[in-house]
């Protein structure tokens, strides 16, 4: 085999390399051995000059030191700088070193590796002077580089690349982790507590909750804590297109399946392969996509519109809803097979109102988050009772919503009432409607229609007690004459939050101008 012919098969080598490190050593050990040198250096270097990747052939790092190699360390230097390439036959010939008595006389050619107009890095070989490099070597050397310098760039982009991968797959993995998920409330806990008993398996989620609870963010923090991190996560709106064509981006089409099919086209369940499929608003699928996709679930099969061959999916899918499912197969508009399927393991999403408790862990953190550069923000207590006290109905994504206009409007530190959204400056916590406005169904019955009444009458006055008290239980109870275990029994009873009435201040009037009774719970 000739010696360009040796060339060849080592850029061949070189090129199908894709870790930086193990195309060096092919490097540095290939060229070594076609141009019979006696030692070799490979260095790359970042924008700045500074050596990021360097490999020594019969070489230490220490000999580099040496004085007798201080010759060659200066025409590295050289080559770095100037982007020239060099070559002795003795170095110690070259009239700007000058004879150093005892010093080995050596053969050296130092080639830069340029790539886009800079040296991105060198090759060095040298062997005793008695055997000198020939020019042909040399030309050798040059076509050498150039191969390594393709296979740099293209090892050093794809090192960047993975990299950059890593980062945002940690940032991901950080931003989604169920433990960095906001919540301390029971409820919360207890939702974190599924998604970290289920995440590593592949059992098919059904996550339900009301619009901005967060039901992606679970989704996301399931795929992420599972096996399946590595792979794509693929968030689907069955709400959002016609069924003509989700169908087609479910399963894909294939070529001539339809007017416009011009090739074949893969779906989502391809483009999630094991990966993670959320179906977001499954609830609005139609009972026939509801039966291609039981198919799915039962046994992994599918075919793209327009085609008979089957295909396998290998895509765990996790479904996420608003929606009553059970009330929608009630009514026929959910096959009720699907439901079982889709059902294996449900989480159900607490509403903002539900879980009070979190709502400053929540407000904290959002003004953290969207604050960044702006600096520090606080919130004045006008604001803040503002915010713990409203009922939310578009859940966290509506204090998300609320939190970051606030930001943005607030010049200074603080955050007052006036850089809240005027719908949420305007609000006043509304009170439950009189008692005898209730329209009681006929035929209930009087000892029945009493109780309601009564239940009704103490949810209200323990509110407005608590609305009256900050939110404070002891002065409430206080507030209503009874005593402090009865009154939080009955908050426990009615589901009552004293949390809400946080910060509402000492005021004898409730915030709809209902003035409180003055006495006890009725007997």
């Amino acid at each position: 085999m000739t010696k360009l012919e040796r060339l060849l098969e080592l850029g061949k080598s070189v090129l199908a390399e894709r870790e930086v490190d193990k195309m060096l050593t092919i490097a540095i050990d290939g060229v070594i051995e076609l141009c019979e040198a006696e030692r070799g250096i490979i260095r790359l270097f970042n924008a700045e000059g500074e050596t990021v990747f360097e490999v020594l052939r019969h070489l230490r790092p220490q000999d580099l030191d040496e004085p007798e190699l201080q010759v060659s360390q200066a025409l590295l230097e050289r080559v770095r700088l100037e982007g020239v390439p060099l070559w002795h036959a003795n170095v110690l010939d070259e009239s700007s070193i000058g004879r150093r008595d005892g010093w080995r006389s050596l053969s050296v050619i130092c080639q830069p590796i340029r790539d886009l107009g800079r040296t991105l890095g060198l090759v060095y070989l040298d062997r005793s002077a008695e055997e000198a490099f020939t020019e042909e070597t040399v030309r050798l050397v040059g076509s050498f580089s150039d191969l390594v310098s393709l296979a740099a760039r293209n090892a050093l982009e794809r090192r960047q690349l993975t990299r950059h991968i890593g980062l945002l797959s940690k940032e991901l993995r950080t931003r989604y982790d169920f433990q960095a998920i906001v919540g301390k409330d029971p409820k919360m806990v207890e939702v974190m507590r599924m998604v970290a008993q289920v995440a590593d398996s592949d059992a098919t989620v059904l996550i339900q909750g009301e619009s901005g609870t967060g039901k992606e963010l679970i989704a996301r923090a399931i795929h992420l804590n599972s096996r399946r991190r590595d792979k794509p996560f693929v968030p689907i709106n069955c709400g959002a297109l016609p069924e003509a064509l989700l169908e087609s981006e479910l399963f894909g089409h294939a070529r001539g399946a339809f007017t416009g099919a011009v090739r074949d086209h893969p779906g989502w369940f391809e483009r999630a392969d094991e990966g993670t499929l959320m179906l977001d608003e499954v609830g609005e699928l139609p009972p026939s996509l509801q039966v291609k996709l039981l198919r799915i679930l039962e046994n992994g099969d599918y075919s793209r519109v327009g085609s008979t061959q089957i295909r396998k999916a290998n895509a765990r899918i996790v479904a996420a809803t608003n929606r009553d499912l059970e009330e929608m197969a009630r009514e026929g508009r959910m096959r009720r097979d699907f439901l079982y399927r889709l059902n294996v393991v449900e989480i159900r999403l607490p509403s903002l109102r539900e879980r009070r408790s979190d709502l400053p862990l929540l407000i904290r953190r959002l003004i953290d988050q969207h604050a960044g550069r702006r600096g520090p923000k606080r919130l004045a207590p006008e604001a803040e009772r503002l915010l713990l006290a409203y009922d939310y109905p578009g859940n966290i994504r509506e204090l998300q919503n609320f939190l970051q206009r606030a930001v943005l409007m607030s010049e200074g530190e603080t955050i007052e009432v006036r850089h809240l959204p005027e719908t949420l400056q305007s609000w006043e916590a509304p009170l439950p409607a009189e008692v005898e406005e209730e329209v009681l169904p006929v035929g209930e019955g009087f000892r029945a229609a009493k109780q309601r009444m009564i239940e009704r009458f103490e949810r209200d006055y323990l509110s407005r007690c608590l609305r009256r008290a900050g939110g404070n239980i002891s002065l409430a109870a206080r507030l209503a004459k009874i005593d402090y275990k009865n009154f939080y029994t009955k908050m426990q009873q009615y589901d009552i939050d004293a949390a809400r009435y946080r910060g509402m201040g000492d005021d004898a009037r409730g915030p709809a101008g209902a003035v409180l009774p003055r006495g006890g719970l009725p007997s």
